[in-house]
């Protein structure tokens, strides 16, 4: 009888390796990739295309998590705290273990399969967070990660038998070089670096989620908001996002929610999107600061804005909003 094994699946170099290196032992593998609101910006869609992609090429099959709100309160309050910024990398390797876990039991596989390597991350891929992360997600023994296995202790699967140890390696480190060489045999190309990706390592983008936490504005729906534009804290209870390009318009737009507030230039400029405590207040400063975007002389620019998805409403902007003014609501 086959035995079935739940790989955690990204876009990185790491993550293939380690599925080749199972399948080679006759392991039939269901790939687990989770879809966070924290990839790096403007290329969600692609980074997805790109993970179906290299599913197909490693001929294994896949699963797409999406997450929901429920997640964020790893972010909230991390429970071994957080990294440089608001990384809280190993709570959230822990629920990732947590879901596959579910997977596994789902799907009769005995074990799971991981591209980490020891030493390549400083917050979860030290030899005591990988210890605590099998333990926390109840886990101990069925993760195998056969790049620094036979730097780690045996797993059960190793131990059992299904898996040859041997056939594994003792990468530990930053170093890429064996990598590389491995992914020439198997003929791997177009992979993602391994710093890749999440967006709470971000400084400047942190400031931008502290304020939703701080606000109690926290959500999945908002945090793709604030990825798609410049982000303006107006008050603890309205916030305005910018659009800078055609292709964050654009996002911008298909964000947009029952009651928020849409403001686009009648002439070429941005289009934004404000949510939370709309009043006359916020309009003229929202009007105001969607103006100082647009092209075209002061007294003659016209904004329409409604509230999504109600009826358009022409404004006049008499002035743009100063630099200075606009530079106490900006997060940047």
């Amino acid at each position: 009888m086959t035995i079935k094994a739940v790989a955690l699946f990204s876009e990185g170099l790491d993550s293939s390796l380690a599925v080749k290196l199972i399948q080679e032992q006759g392991i039939e593998l269901i790939a687990l990739n989770f879809v966070t609101p924290f990839s790096v910006e403007n290329k969600d869609k692609k980074k997805q295309e790109t993970i179906i992609e290299r599913a197909k090429e490693l001929n294994v099959e896949l699963k797409l998590y999406k997450v929901a709100d429920d997640y964020l309160r790893i972010v909230k309050n991390p429970r071994y705290g957080y990294g440089k910024n608001l990384n809280p990398c190993i709570a959230c390797r822990i629920w990732m273990f947590e879901k596959a876990k579910e997977l596994m039991s789902e799907t009769g596989a005995k074990f799971i399969v991981s591209g980490e390597v020891l030493g390549q991350r400083p917050m979860s891929q030290k030899r005591r967070s990988l210890e605590i992360i099998e333990k926390e997600s109840g886990l101990e023994g069925l993760i195998v990660r056969p790049l620094s296995a036979k730097l780690l202790s045996p797993s059960i699967p190793e131990s059992k038998g299904w898996i040859k140890r041997e056939k594994f390696f003792d990468i530990l480190g930053r170093s890429r070089t064996r990598q590389f060489d491995l992914a020439k045999k198997f003929k791997i190309t177009n992979y993602d670096n391994p710093a890749g990706g999440c967006l709470l390592t971000d400084s400047s983008f942190c400031l931008k989620i502290k304020d939703l936490i701080d606000s109690n504005m926290f959500n999945i729906k908002n945090i793709s908001l604030i990825k798609n534009g410049r982000y303006f804290n107006i008050s603890n209870c309205f916030k305005l996002v910018v659009g800078r390009n055609k292709g964050e318009n654009a996002g911008l737009l298909n964000l947009a929610g029952k009651g928020d507030l849409v403001l686009e230039s009648v002439i070429k400029g941005p289009i934004a999107i404000g949510w939370g405590e709309i009043n006359d207040k916020y309009i003229q400063i929202a009007l105001e600061i969607v103006a100082y975007y647009c092209k075209g002389k002061e007294n003659d620019l016209k904004i329409k804005f409604s509230l999504f998805p109600g009826e358009e409403k022409n404004a006049v902007v008499k002035d743009k909003m100063s630099e200075e003014m606009l530079s106490e609501y900006i997060v940047k």
